[in-house]
């Protein structure tokens, strides 16, 4: 146990120096370079936009005037001055808050089912709790970390010891609490967590934070919000400030955030479980059949010396325990299964009914990237298509056609990704697309099939409802959206109208729009409450709301304007399709989205009064919290506009450190070094000073990447003094002869490495592709070359001499051209690798320039990923091939050796391989906090390498070679979480056979990545 104590030890140091290199830099790609960027520039915060934003952007800094008051309050905390990036022509919906360089980027496009709240006011609140959270981490020694490292030590500090159910939860309490609406008060954000609790118990603490291959956990969002929500009513605003301020003023301690959470349960922790016990008298005195818990005995059996473990099994038995009291109160709808509950996660979505009676639906889970499946009147189950990456809203169906929306990448900028419409004939098997300049959401066709209502979203996030012709596929009619106002899932009502649900400051609204004359008819409202996903019918509209606190269909009569509750369910009903008598919908559980189907009658649905169930944590929160958002926007003027200069903001150092950390190439090493990343993320650059083996005062360095236009072009300078000491064969003067002597050498190095790619991305439906072509001009100069004789190997009594090392300067200029190409389709989350991919890779080096000739070398390699034999299998095949001149060029190899040996070095090299990768099983095992493995996996190869040159001899005599050699074995590993990080761990042994040297091999594989943060 002590040895592995030790190795997670080593690991959480390596991680810790890795995250330092890692978050020196984070950028998640660029606009376009022709944007002209404009700011607002106060002595809080700065807004940074495209040119036509202006007004959006006045309303943005009202917003955060009114935050800086609000936003923090609970904590105790308003922040430092901070800088916002608004991106406007994505057709993501996101923000994010990162902190190497310290900054908030906000993706202006509202989302195509967002909920009762302005996208801009949502986003805001949530990413401005993402600032007050790490600066208020920003004290003691902390503060004195920043000092030292700059602002990359608060990421490492925030990485290592906030776990992201915190971070994230704490955001969502926040929008929550300051709003009429927010996460915290929809039905959807909680079923997962509440389906899980009630059917199958509780996960792990392990389980619930690092997910399952094995069994679905909901995500950090839902988990945190339930787990700082009921701390925050509990135990008060100060259990967080005060867990924030440990950690701040402790960063050195381990578990400093959850002894934090444990010294704010004690001494309150009685109090919330004698409430318990009393909510339980007051349930049985109502008649509620639950069960009795004894809350004592819950206390006692939860008491743990973690904190974060203390409160997660005191929340979770607490929701499990007032979900089940919700639970038996329900009366629910009859309804037959359209499948049947698969053995692992599963989603079934979006029923639609064709022409023959069978059932099609998008299928997507553990098991399953996202497909179209079709289900016949037996249950015959098919796989029809696999589209692209969707936004989640779901499709439509008539005449043998579906039509959804799909995220379609731009060729070069990142953040100029559209939303396109895309067409399959499930008759002909042909898909087509539906380009717009600006992107395109939730199509819906007519009841003939022959045009196409959609939600168009622009450059500035304005709305607008298009009608498409579905055969020529151009827009015929634009209806503008009112100032503030967003369409949502807009449907036919015969051939002249189309209903939509209409959002703005007020929330939602159910309106009619006539198509001839563009007016509008309000036939609902239900304000703040949250109603989405419409469905229209001869006699009604039909849509998705969580007016009884679970998500249930509810229906619009036309002729009386009465509202029905169509569906009770006991976990969440979407997704509604009428066809006749018949209503499909989804209906959620434990194990994912069940397609179902009732009868369409009247006579079974219940009036709604008008009543609307509350959510008591959110309210709670609200009332606790004691402040809204509520923005000043009389004089938006009062936030002056300026020009912002892409030349004169280019350098923004942010980390610096007495160490040499380089986040471009990932490495360090003794020394010190600063690191600078503008605030657009278009120029990356890191200078310093590095010991660097081999170099007597070691080495100046400058690294810079300009990514902001077309090419990514990249620099790097080192200069610095080598040394090295070696055997070699010098020119004696006297007596003229040749001598092999051991040798001291120095020499000023200058290295500059210049280079030109081009990203394109040609990324569409469901392959991720990518063609980088690359060329590199690498220059080094060796000068003040000096030699110091040091012994002598001759065995003549001579002894060392004078010798003529020559005096010349060298200068070594390399050419490198590269093509590195991918296709990579979709895979599903329980798959080992890729299931269809190729990679390829090609490459050639050689010195036309220069006094130093160093030959050439070209080669060619790819890797081809297949499914195995077994579902989420996989087999890979590796072929490469590469080629040395006459000169028996000096460069490195750029192909693979077979594995196991040491590098093969002909003129001509070839190397093949075979893999076959399966998992062998998911056993969700943890270590307590050390670590838990989630996945143990085995991976068999065998790889073939040949090689032919020619050798000369002590006479200079050539000899031409060939050598063949073959390696096998096998890789066993495991995918594992140590000490409770969120990067996962690919951790294992590679054993196996190699004829090189005819023995026994073995390797430790170890990998991790923190994208997962």
């Amino acid at each position: 146990m002590m040895k592995f104590v030790r190795i997670c030890f080593v690991f959480f140091c390596l991680i810790t120096t890795y995250s330092l290199a890692k978050g020196q830099y984070f950028s998640t790609g660029q606009d376009p370079a022709s944007i002209n960027w404009k700011q607002i520039n106060t002595k809080d915060f700065q807004i940074i936009f495209p040119e036509g934003y202006e007004q959006k952007a006045g309303y943005m800094a009202a917003i955060f005037q009114d935050l800086l008051l609000k936003g923090g309050k609970d904590l105790q905390h308003q922040p430092k001055k901070f800088s916002v990036v608004v991106h406007t022509q994505s057709a993501t919906t996101n923000g994010m808050v990162a902190w190497a360089p310290k900054r908030m980027d906000v993706y202006n496009t509202s989302a195509p089912d967002n909920d009762a709240q302005v996208w801009i006011d949502h986003v805001t609140t949530h990413e401005f709790r993402h600032v007050i959270q790490m600066d208020k981490l920003e004290q003691g020694f902390t503060r004195f970390l920043n000092y030292v490292f700059g602002q990359q030590s608060t990421v490492v500090v925030v990485g290592l010891y906030l776990p992201p159910w915190f971070l994230e939860g704490d955001a969502v309490c926040t929008e929550t609490a300051l709003s009429e609406s927010g996460r915290g008060r929809l039905p959807f954000f909680e079923q997962e967590l509440r389906a899980q609790l009630i059917e199958k118990g509780n996960h792990s603490y392990d389980k619930a934070i690092n997910g399952s291959y094995q069994d679905y956990a909901t995500d950090r969002y839902k988990l945190g919000y339930y787990l700082v929500g009921k701390a925050r009513i509990h135990y008060g605003d100060e259990l967080w400030e005060k867990t924030l301020n440990r950690v701040g003023r402790r960063p050195l301690g381990i578990t400093s955030f959850a002894d934090g959470i444990k010294q704010g349960m004690n001494g309150k922790r009685d109090a919330v479980f004698d409430s318990l016990s009393e909510k339980q008298k007051e349930i049985f005195a109502k008649g509620i059949k639950v069960e009795d818990i004894d809350w004592e005995q819950v206390k006692e059996k939860n008491t743990r010396a973690d904190g974060k473990l203390m409160l997660y099994y005191d929340t979770m038995k607490e929701l499990q325990w007032e979900w089940e009291v919700q639970d038996a109160q329900l009366n629910l709808t009859d309804f037959v299964p359209l499948a049947n509950r698969e053995g692992i996660y599963t989603n079934k979505r979006f029923p639609h009914v064709n022409e023959s009676g069978e059932v099609i639906v998008l299928k997507e889970g553990l098991a399953d990237a996202a497909y179209f499946e079709k289900i016949s009147k037996e249950g015959k189950q098919e796989k029809l298509f696999v589209p692209g990456y969707d936004f989640n809203t779901g499709f439509d169906y008539k005449n043998g056609k579906l039509i959804w929306s799909e995220r379609k990448e731009h060729l070069r900028w990142e953040k100029a990704d559209k939303s396109v419409l895309v067409i399959y004939d499930t008759k002909s098997k042909k898909r087509s697309k539906i380009n717009n300049k600006n992107s395109l959401f939730a199509p819906a066709f007519s009841e003939d099939g022959k045009q196409i209502a959609a939600v168009e979203t622009d450059e500035l996030g304005d709305n607008h409802l298009v009608i498409i012709d579905a055969e020529s596929k151009l827009i015929e009619q634009r209806i503008d959206a009112g100032k503030g106002e967003f369409i949502l899932s807009p449907k036919w009502d015969g051939n002249q109208s189309i209903v939509c649900i209409l959002l703005n400051k007020k929330g939602k609204k159910l309106v009619s729009l006539d198509v001839n004359t563009g007016n509008r008819t309000c036939l609902f409202s239900s304000g703040k409450q949250d109603i989405s996903q419409l469905e229209v019918s001869h006699d009604h509209i039909f849509f998705t709301a969580g007016f009884t606190g679970i998500d249930n269909v509810f229906a619009f009569d036309k002729s009386s304007g009465k509202v029905y509750q169509v569906t009770s369910s006991r976990f969440g009903a979407r997704d509604l399709h009428a066809n006749g008598n018949q209503l499909y919908y989804s209906d959620y559980t434990s194990d994912g989205y069940l397609p179902v189907k009732t009868d369409y009658r009247v006579s079974n649905w219940k009036e709604w009064e008008g009543d609307y169930s509350s959510f008591p944590l959110a309210e709670s929160l609200s009332e606790q919290s004691g402040v809204k958002l509520s923005p000043d926007t009389t004089n938006l003027g009062r936030f002056e506009v300026k020009n912002y200069s892409k030349l004169g903001h280019l350098f923004n150092f942010h980390s610096w450190a007495p160490l040499f950390i380089d986040g471009l190439e990932q490495e360090s090493d003794i020394g010190v070094s600063v690191a600078s990343q503008n605030k657009l993320s278009t120029l990356l650059t890191t200078v310093g000073y590095k010991k660097e083996q081999g170099y007597k005062n070691g080495q100046f360095y400058v690294n810079m990447s300009y990514q902001g236009w077309f090419p990514i072009i990249d620099s790097k300078l080192t200069v610095g003094n080598k040394e090295a000491q070696f055997a070699m064969e010098a020119n004696r003067i006297s007596p003229p002869q040749k001598d092999t002597i051991l040798v001291y050498r120095t020499l000023k190095q200058w290295g500059w490495e210049n280079s030109i790619k081009l990203p394109f991305d040609l990324s569409g439906g469901k392959y991720s592709t990518r063609i980088i072509p690359k060329v590199t001009y690498n220059l080094a100069k060796l000068a003040n070359i000096k030699y110091t004789p040091l012994a002598t190997t001759q065995t003549n009594s001579l002894g060392l001499g004078e010798y003529d090392f020559g005096g010349k300067n060298i200068t070594q200029e390399i050419m490198e051209y590269q093509i590195f190409a991918y296709n990579i389709a979709k895979t599903a989350p329980r798959d080992v690798q890729y299931q269809w991919a190729q990679v390829l890779e090609l490459n050639f080096r050689h010195t036309p320039f220069g006094d130093s000739k160093l030959g050439e070398t070209w080669s060619a390699e790819g890797h081809l990923y297949f499914p195995g034999f077994v579902k989420h299998h996989g087999i890979k095949l590796y072929g490469g091939y590469q080629n040395r001149s006459s000169y028996n060029s000096r460069f490195s190899n750029m192909i693979k050796s077979p594995r196991g040996m040491t590098d093969i070095y002909g003129k001509d090299i070839f190397s093949t391989g075979f893999d076959y990768a399966l998992p062998l099983f998911y056993p969700d095992w943890n270590m307590g906090p050390l670590a838990y493995f989630k996945r143990v996996k085995m991976n068999a190869f065998v790889d073939y390498g040949y090689q032919k040159g020619k050798v000369s001899d002590v006479n200079q005599n050539l000899f031409a070679y060939n050598d063949a050699f073959t390696s096998f074995g096998a890789e066993l590993s495991t995918d594992l979480h140590v000490l409770r990080f969120s990067a996962p761990v690919d951790l294992g042994i590679r054993v196996g056979y190699e004829d090189q040297t005819g023995s026994m091999f073995a390797n430790l594989l170890i990998s991790f990545s923190l994208s997962a943060f």
